[in-house]
């Protein structure tokens, strides 16, 4: 019989107990921050019609989606994002829902793009919406939320930059980029990131586009938002304005949100605020979260028109600058104690202190062998297990046990009586 190699495929990922117990530690914060703010979570599909993903994110989008056919010829796609499924959703329940609507959603989205650091080809995004209200609360609502989320995770230097895309087509306007252009020009300017500003120009002049560095002259920030609105005054910078306004009445730290009108947002269903957060300690990693205002979404998939905002938070660059700074040294993947096995005769009071220990709500294994304690205690030192509990025959005729710390090696007899406030006390220490 032919061994098939145990490989996976590149751009995926698997974990193991250490690493998920880590994803599941930020999982939680981000899914309990969301659920503070009335957001409730939802879950669709993987597999969907083809038509309900392609031709909805631009011919870069749709290159990078992975869509095939099955045994019966159905032409299906795999989610790019979780956007577009939302809208699906909303636009199939909209009249059971209440309105506004707000969910999360955390679950796997697939780009076939090529692998590279914090850029996979299966990976998880954590997305939040609001859908059925154009007011600007809702977007000032998701940078609170952006806020939380990024600052309970740990990070000190990070900034949510913001545009409007009502904004940026008022200025391709009075340059006269034509409105068949202004998408593709919007796409161009996306990539300043990657190809700098000389390669932005060039692209920009090979679409057409004229008076280029002019045009990209006047989308570049100021040193202050107040700044750049005022060099930008002669345009309709009202929605930024109240938008600023609104963040500044939530509290969000004035050095925290940045005003950048060459933010573009490369997909094509953005019609307003757009958001992009970075991590000033980890700019390599690109875009941490980003998402905007889309108003004609749902006219996809139902005749109502609905206008929706959200952000997708992506969760692996998240981890991966979390891993670099090292957040996750005091996570606990494994149980706290382990219970051994003295011996045959021993098998019966080791399990009894065993459920003693988990219906107190401590987390403890037991050892399945009757095995040499050393064996044992190499099993606890390889899985990170912090105690271990022996009870051998004169512990047991004592009514006690030895409870064995595997980070100091120090060991020491208490009455089994004491054993639950014990290590309960040693928790909240």
């Amino acid at each position: 019989m032919q061994i098939i190699q145990p490989k996976i495929l590149k751009g995926t990922r698997e974990f193991g107990t250490d690493d998920m117990s880590k994803r599941n530690c930020v999982m939680d914060t981000i899914k309990r921050i969301f659920s503070t703010y009335g957001y409730g979570p939802i879950e669709t599909p993987i597999l969907n019609p083809a038509e309900t993903i392609l031709g909805k994110y631009g011919g870069e989008g749709d290159r990078l989606t992975y869509n095939f056919k099955d045994n019966g010829n159905r032409s299906l796609a795999l989610p790019y994002d979780l956007t577009v499924p939302f809208a699906r959703y909303f636009a199939a329940n909209w009249q059971q829902l209440p309105l506004p609507f707000k969910r999360y959603q955390i679950q796997r989205v697939w780009r076939a793009e090529k692998p590279q650091k914090g850029r996979l080809r299966e990976f998880y995004q954590c997305d939040i919406d609001i859908i059925g209200t154009n007011s600007l609360l809702a977007e000032a609502e998701v940078a609170r939320v952006i806020t939380n989320v990024f600052t309970e995770l740990g990070f000190s230097n990070f900034k949510i930059k913001t545009n409007s895309r009502r904004l940026m087509n008022d200025i391709f306007e009075s340059f006269n980029v034509p409105k068949d252009k202004a998408m593709q020009s919007i796409r161009i300017i996306d990539k300043l990131g990657k190809i700098g500003e000389e390669g932005v120009l060039e692209e920009l002049k090979k679409l057409g586009v004229e008076d280029v560095k002019n045009l990209l002259q006047t989308l570049k920030p100021e040193g202050s938002i107040e700044a750049t609105l005022s060099r930008l005054s002669e345009y309709d910078t009202s929605e930024i304005e109240t938008l600023v306004s609104y963040c500044k009445a939530l509290q969000i730290p004035s050095e925290i949100l940045n005003f950048d009108p060459t933010l573009a947002r490369g997909l094509d269903y953005y019609t307003g605020i757009i958001y992009e957060v970075i991590s000033l300690e980890n700019p390599d990693l690109g875009s941490l979260c980003g998402g905007g205002r889309y108003d004609n979404l749902c006219g996809l998939f139902c005749k109502e028109s609905f206008s929706g905002m959200g952000v997708a938070f992506g969760f692996e660059r998240i981890m991966i600058a979390m891993e670099e700074r090292g957040a996750f040294e005091d996570i606990q993947p494994n149980a706290e104690v382990l219970v051994t096995v003295f011996d045959e005769d021993s098998i019966s009071s080791s399990l009894e202190i065993y459920e003693l220990l988990t219906s107190e709500g401590i987390s403890a294994e037991i050892y399945f062998e009757v095995d040499k304690l050393k064996k044992q205690l190499k099993f606890a030192d390889k899985k990170g297990i912090p105690f271990v509990i022996i009870q051998g025959p004169e512990e047991k005729e004592k009514g006690e046990v030895m409870i064995k710390s595997m980070k100091s090696g120090k060991q020491k007899s208490i009455p089994l009586t004491q054993l639950i406030n014990y290590l309960k006390s040693y928790e909240q220490s």
